[in-house]
């Protein structure tokens, strides 16, 4: 760099500027680059938390290697590091379909490996660029010698990373993927790496054809009172980690909350994320400002806004519980909250899918954001030593994100439960007023009151029982039963004639199941079309009407039932307790049944074993992940898992899906407009034979235990039948694949 004010300036500017597309590239990839992972980890929380762990480790590792080697670095060979860092992201996310999607889960999908030895795959894929992503942020912070505050110049570098972060998780959901895919979107995001590596370098050249030499003057920074300065290093490191610790924490903790109210959106991670980094990112960028106007009491300050945070967060809860069970123009809302279906209304759409987050998230991410700016104002008070504290923070602050990642997810909601895990997460606010209290910012009186102040505010957390029943929408505890895990909220709501299953708040099938006649139906009519369905596999047990009604035939000996909500069964069987309907207990206690709670397409595709019948319990295109089981792969992967003649069977309740269908099977069958059949062969639909087949002994018994009428239903059901195509495969572009799932993100 140079000795002139103005040019450094401007290169400086130009830097910052710069650093906003490598976060928003950042954020392209890990969308993308989790959802192809999943396809080879199953996409169950314990995977994805597996790969968002590696992910974190490759950064922080790359945060700590790049604070060390920034300060070793000869000035004004930084931004040529960082030149090398972007290229080199970007020359990897180049090929990473090939190699995430293409070699790892297309050619190496049947191998079966424990959670280490998955988590060490993953790590090594991932570190590459994500340890380059680390790096970035250390090199460019000491890319400037006289650049004045060094605290403010990170927290410059750190706000427009996290607002380009932001901007790209939106923009990632909401435009690039559907408008063109997968693959596509991460070209975009490597042009951008490219883009900042390039335009750094020619910028750096020639700002540096009007200097020659670095200006060697001593670095200036605000002064600081000295009990800031005699802060320990220590302090900032444990600091940094309970930071990161409890970031994730409520991160996930919010994401459980929102995607219940939500109804389980596709794009619910992607708002969720948006509005945290965003929030974060304005909160840095004030943190700025304030270093600027005030010089001295940054240590009290960044004291009391932790308070501050978790008070906040306390009192948002406890607020929306309280706003949701007794305010009556609100009523609408839990209306909405108890039924069925996805958001009917753009006012209930604004409500759940902007309001609620913004009330729950924007406030403690903003204060995130600010205590960033502030902690590095203070801390950076070394030129020589910037690299490897920011590096040494980053890394442990990573640390913290991982083990929070993995408290929340594995002890909080498998064990604890959210609300109790938001608690013990709550009490953290107590070091804060003892710190307060040491440092003599606080007098003993004032802080034993605060500490009954915020010991009142985490009481008034409601407890798991009431929260999950009020923000699902029912007003007795009788009528609530659920069950969480670290997979998802599973629920079912009683009512005086049917009951309602739910997953993190979506409506899936109802009890008693002889009202539930299409589930019965998508598992009977394939077990009932085919001559001798000895094998038979469901994606999905819901209610378990879909398996049910799969189950009737003798010549049935094996059922496998995929299910990826461990808690699923556990709910079920609850509810035969409660009402004494005992349908879901007999078929989850058939004799025939392999139950595997685990994902079913990775299952599928790592085993070798064939089926005569194959299909997945109906799933709303436009939740998330749904694309992976309407996709012309995984038709694909059916067809290559069935026997001869066996049958394939969707739900398709869009056009695309049942285009995606048509170009796989060569004889398809439609059944009530959306129930898909496909097969390499013709099916026999002779009406007589098939309805002859409910009157076996073991049949007729087996539904007259669920008191299920099903020869009528089926001998309706067949009055629909269409026969779509016949021995020829359907030629068209406009389908749904794994690169991209089109109707799960509602391309028209």
């Amino acid at each position: 760099m140079n000795s002139n004010p103005k040019s450094r300036n401007l290169t400086a500017l130009f830097l910052i500027s710069i650093y906003f597309f490598s976060g928003f590239a950042a954020l392209v990839y890990q969308v993308i680059w989790q959802r192809w992972l999943a396809f080879f980890t199953g996409i169950s929380s314990v995977n994805i938390s597996l790969i968002v762990s590696a992910f974190m480790a490759g950064l922080g590792i790359g945060y700590l290697a790049g604070g060390y080697l920034s300060d070793r670095l000869q000035q004004g060979k930084h931004v040529f590091y960082f030149f090398l860092a972007e290229i080199g992201i970007g020359i990897f996310a180049f090929f990473s379909k090939s190699i995430f999607y293409d070699w790892l889960f297309v050619e190496n999908s049947s191998f079966q490996l424990g959670s280490i030895y998955l988590y060490m795959i993953l790590f090594l894929l991932l570190l590459v660029p994500t340890f380059l992503m680390g790096v970035s942020l250390p090199l460019l912070s000491k890319a400037f010698k006289n650049i004045g505050n060094q605290g403010n110049f990170i927290s410059l570098l750190y706000f427009t990373n996290t607002l380009g972060a932001a901007i790209g998780t939106f923009i990632t959901s909401f435009y690039l993927i559907p408008n063109m895919g997968f693959e596509k979107a991460i070209y975009v995001a490597a042009g951008l790496n490219f883009f900042c590596g390039l335009s750094v370098l020619l910028f750096n050249y020639l700002v540096k054809r009007e200097a020659s030499k670095q200006d060697e003057k001593a670095p200036l920074t605000d002064k600081l009172y000295e009990e800031e300065l005699n802060v320990p290093f220590k302090f900032w490191l444990i600091q940094y980690f309970i930071s990161g610790f409890t970031a994730i924490s409520l991160e996930i903790i919010w994401f459980r909350m929102i995607d219940v109210m939500m109804k389980s959106y596709a794009v619910t991670f992607s708002i969720i994320l948006t509005i945290y980094l965003g929030s974060m990112a304005i909160g840095t960028w004030l943190g700025v400002i304030f270093n600027k106007k005030y010089k001295k009491g940054k240590l009290k300050t960044f004291l009391w806004i932790q308070i501050t945070l978790y008070s906040y967060v306390a009192v948002s809860i406890a607020l929306l519980y309280f706003s949701v069970e007794n305010i009556g123009f609100l009523e609408p809302l839990r209306g909405y909250f108890e039924g069925y279906e996805e958001i009917p209304s753009f006012k209930l759409r604004l409500i759940t899918m902007l309001i609620i987050p913004i009330f729950l998230m924007s406030i403690p991410t903003f204060i995130m954001g600010f205590s960033f700016s502030v902690s590095q104002n203070i801390i950076q008070n070394d030129f020589s030593l910037v690299g490897k504290k920011l590096g040494t923070l980053q890394f442990i602050n990573i640390a913290g994100s991982t083990a929070g990642a993995w408290f929340a997810s594995l002890i909080g909601f498998e064990i604890l439960g959210t609300s109790l895990t938001l608690k013990l997460l709550l009490l953290t606010g107590f070091i804060y007023i003892a710190i307060l209290g040491y440092q003599q910012y606080l007098s003993k009186i004032n802080a034993a009151l605060m500490s009954f102040v915020l010991l009142v505010l985490v009481f008034l957390v409601p407890e798991k029982q009431d929260f999950w029943r009020v923000v699902s929408g029912v007003n007795e505890e009788t009528d609530f039963i659920f069950s969480e895990d670290k997979t998802a909220l599973s629920s079912i709501k009683i009512g005086e004639e049917n009951s309602t299953v739910f997953i993190n708040g979506l409506g899936q099938s109802h009890f008693p199941m002889k009202t539930d006649y299409f589930h019965i139906m998508l598992g009977a009519v394939p077990a009932f079309l085919h001559p001798n369905p000895e094998r038979i596999g469901i994606i999905g047990l819901g209610s378990a009407g879909t398996l049910y009604g799969a189950s009737g035939r003798a010549s049935t000996t094996e059922l496998v039932c995929w299910e990826v909500i461990k808690s699923q069964p556990s709910v079920l069987f609850e509810y035969v307790k409660r009402t004494q309907d005992s349908s879901a207990y007999f078929i989850l206690n058939d004799k025939r049944l392999a139950l595997k709670l685990e994902d079913g397409r990775k299952e599928i595709q790592s085993s070798s074993q064939k089926y005569d019948v194959l299909e997945a319990d109906a799933l709303r295109p436009r939740s998330s992940y749904a694309g992976n089981l309407y996709s012309v792969e995984y038709f694909s992967l059916l067809k290559s898992k069935l026997k001869p003649k066996g049958y394939a069977v969707t739900w398709a309740p869009t056009e695309r899906i049942k285009r995606s269908f048509r170009v796989v099977f060569p004889y398809v069958y439609e059944i009530q407009e959306s129930l898909y059949l496909g097969s390499d062969s013709p099916i026999n639909f002779d009406r007589k034979v098939i309805l002859n087949r409910f009157d076996e002994p073991f049949s007729e018994a087996f539904y007259k235990r669920a008191d299920i009428d099903a020869k009528a239903i089926m001998n309706n059901f067949l009055n629909t039948l269409k026969i779509i195509q016949e021995g020829k495969l359907l030629d068209n572009k406009d389908i749904n694949t794994d690169m991209w799932p089109k109707d799960e993100y509602q391309v028209k």
